[in-house]
């Protein structure tokens, strides 16, 4: 027995509670040919959801007759079908209803409706095996792309495909309660579906089988418990994954193989030595690559193991989502990564780009921690291969940054780094130990707050991101450093010392 309100919404489109209450519960079903005064002749007691197959032209009083002789006979729905022009039943159709417990539920196809009541009471198997069946052929017919897949996994479901990552972020969809997410995230080595059930809704998700790295999920959320429907679903998601996984392998392949070319010709514009030879401006040119412009380059490495082809796009939309239109390359450990201008930046453009950058940083760390490096500005091929490089050499010393937010760029270092290789003396030493130690009263915390600080080129906004506490925090502890040391931070020569002295001890 299943509750009339519960198959309702799982009827061919078009199908609505017309009058009466949605109350009752149905176990059979039976579909029956003629007018309202013929059915309601035979209608019996072990009669559940009756579905006239002739279309009902008017509600009337022999239709109020059919409506309580299914009261007699303890039939709780009827389904009926109309013809074009069939008003509305009246207001006293509507309480005759309402009174006698039965609902009409009208529905543009009476026959499709039978059969779709029979297989959700029912307990056969028909219904799957016929959804695997139609998701099969969905998944031969459509076309490459994920998106048409799932659109015609759509219409013939009559739920939303929801694709999820591993750890059970939508990348197409509605999202999923985070006890789903956590679940999902912790289940491996499964190919059954994972069911998840909260407060509003069942989730279903399949995984995609792909054999090329983290797995994806396919899922649909239903608040309808029917054991028939749920079944139905979980087969076509299990048929419909095998379709995504390969299409998912073939998009894989693809950008492989572009990644591949865009490294290859990275290298070859590194060994030209700054005069590429025509052929590779030419691939440059259809690439997108503007050689002949001001480049600032950046480059990403990932503080584990990462996969570079896969999270290129998340790449490309962090750095997006902050303003910064940027070329993309895939590396072993991360990305080479450049914005090109057609005018020379002035210090406060290249100052500013560097600021999104380290967003940009800030906003991957949901899918990948790096390590950010950031070169001057140059121009031409030449320049463009200088910038990374000075990228590159930024980002190791970043590795070992962690006050600055594991991000250095080579325009905050100049004399900086050259008075640091005389700091590692041991004449030195001693005296930045002595110089900082009244900040050991802190904790270690006014001497990070003051080397992030100093870092930061004495900006509050930015020391208390890369702290990740309130400026108003840093504040206070910028106003604690000046007492305790007795100096001014607002004095250029005392911040170079203070500066080259939190350096030198690592800066905690």
């Amino acid at each position: 027995m299943i509750p009339v309100a519960e198959f309702l919404p799982l009827l061919p489109e078009g199908t609505a509670l017309l009058v009466g209450p949605a109350s009752g519960t149905v176990g059979t079903v039976r579909g029956l040919v003629g007018p309202p005064e013929h059915v309601g002749r035979l209608l019996g007691t072990a009669d559940g959801a009756v579905v006239l197959l002739t279309p009902v032209e008017r509600f009337d009083a022999r239709f109020d007759v059919l409506l309580r002789r299914a009261a007699t006979a303890g039939v709780p729905v009827l389904v009926v079908g109309t013809v074009d022009g069939t008003p509305r039943p009246g207001a006293g159709t509507a309480a005759l209803a309402e009174r006698l417990g039965v609902a009409v539920v009208v529905t543009p196809d009476p026959w499709a409706a039978s059969v779709r009541v029979h297989e959700l009471i029912g307990s056969g198997d028909a219904p799957a095996a016929r959804a695997a069946v139609v998701a099969a052929g969905i998944g031969l017919d459509a076309g490459p792309a994920l998106d048409e897949l799932f659109v015609r996994l759509e219409r013939e479901l009559g739920h939303a495909i929801r694709f999820l990552d591993a750890s059970g972020r939508p990348l197409r969809g509605a999202g999923v309660a985070p006890a789903t997410a956590a679940l999902l995230a912790r289940t491996v080595g499964t190919s059954e579906p994972v069911w998840a059930t909260d407060d509003r809704e069942t989730v279903v998700a399949v995984p995609v089988p792909t054999g090329i790295g983290p797995r994806a999920w396919l899922a649909v959320g239903t608040t309808t418990p029917l054991r028939a429907e749920r079944a139905v679903l979980a087969t076509a998601l299990r048929v419909a994954a095998v379709a995504a996984g390969h299409r998912l392998v073939l998009t894989r392949l693809d950008d492989e193989r572009d990644a591949r070319y865009r490294m290859a010709m990275l290298d070859d514009l590194r060994a030209a030595d700054g005069a590429p030879a025509p052929p590779l401006v030419q691939r440059t040119i259809a690439a997108g690559w503007e050689l002949d412009a001001w480049h600032v380059g950046v480059r990403l490495v990932a503080r584990g193991p990462v996969d570079a082809v896969a999270l290129r796009g998340e790449v490309e939309t962090a750095f997006g989502g902050h303003g910064l239109d940027v070329v993309v390359v895939e590396q072993t450990d991360g990305w080479a990564v450049w914005s090109s201008t057609p005018d020379e930046p002035d210090r406060a453009a290249v100052a500013a780009l560097a600021a999104s950058v380290r967003a940009a940083q800030n906003a991957l760390r949901s899918a990948v921690d790096t390590n950010a490096g950031v070169g001057s500005v140059h121009a031409g091929p030449a320049g463009l291969v200088r910038t990374l490089g000075e990228a590159g050499d930024a980002v190791r010393l970043a590795a070992a940054r962690p006050e600055s937010g594991f991000f250095v760029h080579v325009d905050r270092l100049g004399l900086a780094q050259l008075l640091l290789a005389w700091t590692q003396t041991d004449t030195f030493l001693p005296a930045a130990e002595q110089l900082l130690a009244p900040l050991e009263r802190g904790g270690g915390a006014l001497r990070s707050t003051l080397a992030a600080f100093l870092d930061a080129e004495s900006s509050v906004a930015e020391t208390a991101a890369v702290l990740g506490v309130h400026r108003n925090t840093v504040a206070d502890r910028i106003d604690r450093v000046q007492r305790l040391l007795g100096v001014d931070l607002g004095d250029p020569e005392t911040r170079l010392a203070l500066h080259l002295a939190t350096r030198a001890l690592g800066g905690a």
